[in-house]
């Protein structure tokens, strides 16, 4: 198993969320560009290295749509549970907003997002079977650079997502902590459970990480798109954003 990646992968989300937690960080900005970049460049790690791979290595392409399509629907039902979080769905209370009677008010802690109006659990539950899917095909292609890198550039904007909600809906740091830990060691868990579901390896074992790999990039084309379409104000055109996404793909070009 790749251990150092597993590592890196749980100390990455702590630090970035740890990093919002500790400066008291909440530049909604900054945070939309971050996530423009990840969905440009995890989209076109898709488009580029692991379409082709998964399509070559399955050797079935209707088998691998369907893949595709599963998990593409299911990160669409996760989305209900954890309220869109995967792509960086966040409502901050600092938002104004225009009733009917014409006056301003500030948004309180039930406006923050859509889950933590029902039960913040829900959040985790749904972020935790993201993450922990996520993991599955890290086990099966332990020295992909593609893969490897598409889930940390994804996971770090949800950290940092994760840790901002939590700090607008006026979580303790410790419970703030606690919820980073359980997002943060799901992906090496998923990693993990799969090393025991196939601990020799062989022929059927690279057959179900083919699959799992078509399933995670179901989920990884929901989550870009989702990014890159919400990500936009009132449809107007933004060149900050453009060139985010140009650089996002770019850089993508580069990972083998």
């Amino acid at each position: 198993m790749p251990y150092d990646r597993l590592l890196l992968l749980f100390f990455s989300v702590l630090a970035c969320g740890g990093c919002v937690l500790l400066f008291r960080w909440k530049n909604e900005k900054i945070l939309k560009l971050l996530l423009s970049y990840s969905g440009a460049f995890i989209l076109a790690l898709c488009l580029f290295h692991l379409l082709p791979d998964v399509y070559s290595g399955l050797g079935n392409a209707t088998q691998t749509g369907w893949l595709i399509i599963a998990g593409f629907l299911v990160q669409l039902l996760l989305d209900y549970i954890s309220g869109g979080i995967e792509h960086g769905h966040m409502h901050a209370p600092e938002q104004q907003h225009k009733h009917e009677h014409g006056h301003h008010h500030d948004h309180h802690l039930h406006h923050a997002h859509p889950v933590m109006q029902r039960f913040p659990y829900l959040l985790m539950l749904g972020l935790g079977i993201h993450a922990f899917v996520e993991g599955i095909p890290l086990l099966f292609r332990p020295d992909s650079d593609e893969l490897f890198t598409a889930i940390i550039f994804h996971n770090i904007p949800i950290s940092v997502t994760l840790a901002t909600l939590f700090m607008i809906a006026g979580k303790s740091v410790k419970s703030s902590i606690l919820a980073l830990s359980v997002f943060a060691v799901m992906t090496p868990a998923g990693a993990a459970a799969a090393y025991f579901l196939f601990p020799g390896g062989g022929a059927e074992a690279e057959q179900f990480g083919l699959m799992a790999l078509a399933f995670v990039i179901g989920i990884f084309l929901h989550i870009s798109t989702t990014i890159l379409f919400e990500s936009d104000q009132n449809h107007r055109f933004n060149l900050i954003k453009l060139l985010t996404i140009v650089i996002g793909i770019l850089t993508a070009l580069f990972i083998h």
